[in-house]
């Protein structure tokens, strides 16, 4: 995808596609609403002694993330930028110790350094 520099910012930003989310974050939600419903429904499977509930509940639990994630989502980025969820949940797992890709350590810590000058520079300033 190319930016165009003289065009406005919000054309340059990925569409709008459901909910309030893009394209990139309704599969995101389909895939961690099947992810969840997959055990569940292996669960719901072995109770009832049918292997079809399987999947329907596993495409259900995702169907239920895009709705009702969606309108999260939209909450959580409000006012923000489209990347801004991405960076706040990398800082958040770097901070908790989970560092994402080689090399893509994020800085956590915070300090107040002093360049220590307890005399004045010479030339007055």
């Amino acid at each position: 995808m190319t930016n165009i520099a003289f065009i406005p910012k919000r054309l340059n930003e990925p569409p709008v596609v459901f909910r309030g989310m893009t394209g990139r974050e309704v599969v995101l939600m389909a895939a961690f609403g099947f992810a969840t419903g997959l055990p569940v429904g292996i669960v719901v499977a072995w109770l009832l002694g049918i292997v079809a509930m399987v999947p329907t509940v596993a495409f259900a639990t995702a169907g239920g993330a895009i709705w009702f994630g969606g309108t999260i989502m939209r909450r959580l980025r409000r006012g923000r930028s489209t990347t801004w969820l991405y960076r706040n949940l990398h800082w958040q797992l770097a901070s908790a110790g989970f560092p994402l890709g080689e090399g893509a350590a994020l800085i956590t810590s915070s300090t107040v350094y002093r360049i220590r000058r307890d005399r004045p520079l010479k030339g007055g300033r």
